[in-house]
């Protein structure tokens, strides 16, 4: 009889001291999950861009990218790099009965501050506004002809200002547009005038929020063993 009180003993103690085990290990996840996810006062930022503009009513595209800092989930504070490269219809020349077509390049560097002032799980509301300072030329020449005729090149100085919105089906990736205006504020080429509405879409990337994607994953795995990596990655990524 003794023998059996103590073996009922034995496996109470095994059972309590399992279960305690296992709600330390939860708190303990949580609080391990608390500290991950915890905000950051900054977190990296990198964008490829793609805008669209106007030119005399021709369309034209300015493709570049961006790279920098999201600061309290409120400022997003970037620098980047766009170009252009493309034939303007309008400023044709004609020599002697013989057309010349323009080339138009712009490469430009810029700084862009962005105000957010709406950020939830799926989508985030901004107020971007951009100085970009670089070089444009123009040139002529044909398909008969391709010595380059009146070469001009200049400094440029260009500002641009609108409406942002951002849509993001997975925390750390993100479709980005924007909508407003361009203002050329020098340049230096005359027959050259930016001025104008654009619009803008691009692929924004927080590694900030891959991160913590990857650190969560190693986490659930370690606690949640009796999940396959499967069902963690497919929990992480939509959560």
């Amino acid at each position: 009889m003794a023998r059996i009180s103590i073996i009922t003993l034995f496996i109470t103690l095994i059972s309590f001291t399992c279960e305690a085990q296992h709600s330390l290990s939860k708190k303990q996840f949580l609080a391990d999950s608390i500290k991950i996810v915890e905000p950051k006062l900054v977190r990296p930022q990198f964008r490829f861009d793609n805008r669209l503009t106007f030119l005399k009513g021709q369309k034209l595209n300015i493709t570049g990218f961006d790279f920098g800092v999201l600061l309290k989930n409120k400022l997003r504070v970037t620098i980047g790099y766009y170009q252009l490269s493309d034939q303007i219809n309008e400023l044709q020349k004609t020599i002697y009965d013989t057309s010349y077509y323009c080339n138009y390049n712009l490469k430009y560097g810029a700084l862009n501050i962005e105000f957010i002032y709406k950020d939830t799980r799926f989508f985030s509301l901004g107020m971007p506004i951009e100085f970009g300072f670089g070089g444009n030329s123009t040139s002529f020449n044909n398909d008969f002809s391709p010595k380059l005729i009146d070469p001009k090149s200049g400094f440029v100085a260009l500002a641009y200002f609108g409406l942002s919105g951002t849509f993001k089906p997975i925390r750390w990736i993100g479709l980005k547009g924007a909508f407003g205006y361009r203002k050329m504020l020098l340049n230096t080429v005359s027959e050259i005038a930016l001025d104008g509405f654009y619009t803008s879409v691009g692929l924004a990337i927080d590694f900030r929020e891959i991160t913590v994607d990857y650190k969560l994953f190693k986490l659930k795995k370690r606690y949640r063993k009796n999940l396959s990596s499967l069902e963690n990655a497919v929990d992480l990524i939509t959560d």
